[in-house]
């Protein structure tokens, strides 16, 4: 039996939220909007109807959901896991007139003022990023002969790196959240276009040269970097 909801604006079924519009459409969206999986439909669309929508999207449902989860911001807070060079530490926040991090074995420990972990824990980072990334980088460069001419710690929000038509890298600083491994191919990635500076079959067989297993690690950044790189500092 069908069920119309002519008054009610929005409701949620099977994890869906199912927002009902009384404009004169007679179309029905699936779509991911505000971190929600969501449908958009006519008042006079039933229950049913969408229920079979969503049996039949399933897949792309759970999909998309695993999505926005690891896109989940980074909490700082007690408790909470952190990751530094792909391994996770738990959070130790404590007190203190002086501001410091520390790790020990499986925890990292911040000591800082009242709400200023967070704060205190970025800069820390961004000093580790920059000691590390510039170190590796020219170790990487040595030994796959391609040269650079300088390389700069940024931040980013969407990319882990970049180099333009005069040899200049620039690195995300939130690489060292990454394994090691992981940061080297993005590193090698970043020397191999300063000889194609593409994304050619050439520049995908210049990245395979130095790294067998580029591909791999290629589809782990895709599925798992998005979280580390929406950490907002």
């Amino acid at each position: 039996m069908f069920n119309f909801l002519k008054n009610k604006k929005s409701q949620n079924i099977n994890g869906v939220e199912v927002v009902r519009s009384r404009k004169r459409t007679k179309t029905v969206s699936l779509r991911i909007k505000g971190g929600k999986v969501i449908i958009n439909c006519p008042q006079f669309i039933s229950d049913s109807f969408l229920v079979n929508i969503i049996k039949k999207k399933s897949s792309w449902i759970e999909k998309k959901k695993k999505e926005l989860e690891k896109r989940k911001e980074i909490s700082v807070a007690n408790g909470n896991y952190f990751l530094f060079f792909g391994k996770k530490y738990k959070i130790i926040i404590s007190d203190s007139d002086f501001s410091d991090v520390k790790l020990e074995q499986n925890k990292i420990k911040i000591f800082c003022s009242k709400n200023e972990a967070k704060k205190v824990l970025t800069m820390w980072l961004k000093v580790q990023a920059n000691k590390y990334l510039k170190s590796r980088l020219k170790l990487i460069s040595r030994k796959i002969k391609i040269n650079f001419k300088s390389v700069c710690i940024k931040q980013y929000k969407s990319r882990w790196g970049s180099c333009n038509s005069k040899a200049e890298i620039l690195l995300n600083w939130k690489l060292i959240m990454l394994p090691k491994n992981i940061i080297d191919y993005v590193l090698i990635h970043e020397l191999s276009h300063i000889l194609e500076p593409n994304h050619s079959k050439n520049f995908w067989s210049l990245v395979k040269s130095f790294d067998t297993k580029y591909n791999f690690k290629k589809v782990w950044l895709k599925n798992y970097g998005s979280q580390i790189i929406n950490f907002n500092s």
